[in-house]
């Protein structure tokens, strides 16, 4: 995949997680899945980043979002 198609994914899962959490009862399987993929989407995007020399994906979402 490329940088293009994760930071995609990770917008989808994102929202889906915020989704699941609005929904009661909470299915801790399904935020539990979610969040993985989100996890796992991230590593991916860290990895790609480290092999291709670009700077950290997350340091960009981290000033997108006003987080230190």
């Amino acid at each position: 995949m490329n940088l293009d198609s994760l930071t995609k994914r990770h917008f989808r899962l994102a929202q889906a997680l915020s989704i699941q959490y609005r929904t009661r009862p909470w299915v801790s399987s399904r935020l539990d899945r979610i969040a993985n993929a989100i996890a796992a989407t991230e590593r991916q995007i860290v990895a790609l980043n480290a092999s291709s020399g670009q700077a950290s994906w997350l340091q960009f979402a981290d000033a997108d979002h006003g987080f230190a």
